[in-house]
């Protein structure tokens, strides 16, 4: 196998974009970052990204050119993403743990293909006397076309500067939901996306009572995330509403779908983005590291 580190995010796409493109909306998660940080290697933090990609070796195959297995990410301080497209799952994972710990020393945890992931996150345990602390098994969803669902009283609108605070509070909520009090992944400050305005509310009567964002374009989708409702808002349809009205948006703005991670855990969210007229299309995980 040949195992590449590239030097930044264009030599990555350069390498392995014909690759994603052959199902992009599998690949948007990698794909997505991999464009933002083409753009400003910065985008996710201080440190810049690294890419590594696993093929076949490029001397047998070099008549019919090489053939992609995997691909792996971080924008630190964040977890390693990882991606599958064929080959051993045993080998590649072995081949991908060696990669990353010539790279990093400590990484909080892993995401991404399920199969993939799952094998790494028990050899790089294993490998650093580690345990996995908690697993959220996700789901990946796509949509293309938004489904007549009701909406709630209230309009759509991007955030604005003078929301920070608020999305501030929001942002750290969405964080817990997700990871938990005790959880030692970074956390990330979505009032960044506020000047790009990629952050929106839904307003009823002049007040945002639900979030969420665009984000992590690809040549034909977008992703969203950040969706948060308060505790004491939930169940009156306002993430339906936001949600259903920014998948709009970015079809409106020339993008072919939307894609969306969820957690397989809340049947509510799962629920709401079915009758929005998301559709299943992949399983991911995420596992956090620990001692």
């Amino acid at each position: 196998m040949d195992v590449k580190h590239h030097i930044n995010a264009a030599d990555f796409l350069a390498h392995a974009g014909k690759f994603l493109a052959k199902d992009e909306v599998h690949y948007s998660l990698i794909m997505g970052i991999a464009k933002a940080c083409v753009e400003n290697k910065y985008h996710y933090g201080p440190e810049a990204p690294w890419f590594c990609s696993v093929s076949a070796d490029p001397k047998p195959m070099a008549r019919l050119g090489s053939e992609m297995y995997a691909a792996a990410w971080r924008t630190p301080p964040y977890m390693v993403g990882l991606v599958y497209f064929s080959g051993s799952l045993d080998l590649l994972a072995n081949e991908l743990v060696t990669a990353v710990s010539r790279k990093y020393k400590e990484i909080p945890g892993v995401v991404g293909d399920k199969k993939l992931a799952d094998i790494f996150a028990g050899r790089w345990c294993g490998r650093n006397g580690l345990k996995v602390n908690k697993t959220q098994v996700q789901k990946l969803f796509k949509l293309v076309k938004v489904n007549d669902v009701p909406l709630s009283p209230g309009k759509l609108r991007p955030a604005a500067v003078a929301d920070t605070e608020l999305v501030k509070k929001w942002s750290h909520g969405f964080f817990i939901d997700c990871f938990g009090e005790k959880s030692k992944v970074p956390e990330s400050d979505l009032t960044l996306a506020i000047p790009h305005g990629d952050v929106f509310l839904w307003d009823v009567d002049g007040k945002p009572v639900s979030m969420a964002m665009k984000t992590r374009a690809t040549d034909k989708g977008m992703s969203v995330g950040g969706v948060y409702t308060p505790p004491e808002l939930r169940g009156k349809g306002y993430a339906t509403s936001c949600v259903a009205e920014l998948s709009r948006n970015i079809l409106a703005g020339g993008k072919q779908f939307c894609t969306l991670y969820t957690d397989l855990a809340n049947p509510t969210s799962n629920s709401i983005y079915k009758k929005i007229g998301y559709v299943e299309v992949a399983d991911s995980v995420q596992h956090e590291f620990g001692k």
